[in-house]
């Protein structure tokens, strides 16, 4: 599968790395459409659309091991994969080329359509109902001829009251929940950020703000969710979902038990001008062996705060574990796995995003982030039995005895993304955007290789220009 095949887009079916992040609650934007007898009805969304300019290489070529030996397997970056990819201008068959492309897309957010209804039960309780849908505004597969389908992000009810609140549906998870708000609300609520995927022809969906880049993408899914009541500021808000499998993985496709999420969050005013918060969440899951006894656990943290002081806005966040996915929550991408045996690797990430509004007509934003992906040793010494004899070492038993065996496989390393944007508020509810996003991919040194050596390395420039209507 294509890195653009797992963009953030569809957390369910396939595509990730962006995602709807409109908080879904009845606020000052929501439009009523009714109200009678205890029951309101309103409606709430967002459409938008961005100029969207990427400049950079190619998909690294002819990357050679210690022994000589091309490593054809290159683990992440743009383009990987065995799905059709749009290839790049190249001045060699050896050389990565260049990638140059202006495309229309959809934001970070989408466009948004949610309905909800609410009614008051009592004088302290109330059942919510709310359901949104997520389109997007680029066709599939670059081609217009084919639909867009409605991606039904989604759909639950919550019951509210001074015991806490109950939220049964699909809904966004909470591993990560800290983060994504974050990107959203100081960097991208009417951005674009990275757009998920350059070159590749598969899907279609928004952007992805900082998504992958020191942000853990939360996503939707279905589940069950407690939140207790403030107390004091802090709130404790557990869940169980729906278990995610890993599709790809050849062998961690079976589920069994649902997985387990929380989050802490500390919430703090500070004066009329500010507040300060405080969150740590993480997520557990047992993944089996598709047709044997095989089992891992998936394991994930994420921690952070944000704080408000006036019109400058500050937040920070990082995140770590086994079998959490390289770009959002439970990704099944090849970086996160060995090729071979299956085994998770561990990945963490940090982020900071600053906004500063001089006027409330204008917000200044600027970020970093930074995901890494740590090798196993497996993915620094050979595990083949090349010759099919236990007497010799897997780490050298191929047809060449003078070297050791090439590992044949280079996760990524890290992804770096910087970015710098301002927004103009036209109106309360008319956004226009304009924003640059640098993003940086470095795979870790071919296996052998000589010390000192480094890994291949993969480039963007993104400049994109939008505007967002909201209500």
């Amino acid at each position: 599968m294509t890195e653009g095949a797992f963009r953030l887009v569809r957390v369910a079916g396939a595509v990730a790395l962006a995602g709807s992040f409109l908080v879904p609650r009845q606020a000052a934007a929501d439009v009523t459409l009714a109200e009678k007898d205890g029951w309101s009805v309103f409606i709430n969304g967002r459409v938008q659309t961005f100029l969207n300019y990427n400049r950079g290489v190619g998909l690294p070529r002819a990357v050679l091991d210690g022994n000589g030996a091309d490593v054809d397997l290159l683990q992440g970056g743009q383009g990987t994969g065995d799905a059709p990819v749009e290839l790049p201008t190249m001045a060699a068959a050896d050389d990565e080329g260049k990638v140059e492309d202006l495309r229309i897309r959809t934001g970070f957010v989408g466009n948004v359509l949610g309905f909800g209804i609410r009614k008051q039960i009592n004088d302290e309780t109330d059942v919510l109902a709310y359901t949104a849908v997520t389109v997007y505004i680029d066709s599939t597969a670059r081609r217009k001829y084919l639909g867009v389908d409605p991606d039904w992000r989604e759909s639950f009810m919550r019951l509210t009251g001074a015991w806490g609140s109950l939220t049964a549906g699909r809904t966004l998870t909470l591993f990560s929940r800290g983060a994504t708000e974050i990107t959203y609300l100081y960097g991208f609520k009417y951005g674009l950020g990275w757009p998920g995927s350059v070159s590749s022809l598969q899907g279609n969906g928004p952007g992805a703000g900082h998504v992958g880049f020191g942000v853990l993408g939360n996503g939707f899914g279905a589940g069950i969710a407690y939140a207790t009541p403030s107390l004091a500021g802090a709130q404790l808000t557990v869940g169980l979902y729906d278990a995610n499998n890993i599709p790809g993985s050849g062998t961690l496709e079976r589920t069994r038990w649902p997985r387990a999420e929380g989050e802490l969050t500390y919430e703090m005013k500070l004066g009329n001008t500010g507040m300060f918060k405080l969150f740590g969440n993480g997520a557990w899951q047992k993944i089996y062996e598709a047709g044997g006894p095989g089992d891992q656990t998936i394991t994930g943290v994420g921690y952070g705060g944000r704080v408000e002081v006036g019109p400058v806005k500050l937040g920070l966040a990082g995140h770590f574990g086994k079998g959490i996915g390289l770009d959002f929550a439970l990704q099944p991408h090849t970086s996160g796995f060995h090729p071979i045996d299956k085994t998770f690797r561990t990945l963490d990430g940090y982020y900071a995003q600053l906004m500063v509004s001089p006027t409330t007509t204008f917000d200044i934003s600027a970020g970093a982030g930074i995901t890494r992906v740590k090798r196993l040793r497996q993915d620094v010494e050979d595990i083949n039995d090349d010759d099919m004899n236990p007497a010799t070492p897997a780490l050298n038993d191929d047809p060449n005895p003078a070297t050791v065996d090439s590992v044949g496989h280079i996760p990524v390393k890290r992804q770096l993304g910087l970015s710098a944007g301002v927004t103009f508020h036209a109106t309360d509810y008319l956004h226009v955007n304009l924003e640059y996003f640098r993003a940086m991919f470095e795979w870790h040194a071919p296996s052998p290789s000589a010390p000192g050596t480094s890994g291949p390395e993969q480039n963007f420039d993104v400049v994109s220009s939008g505007i967002t209507y909201d209500w």
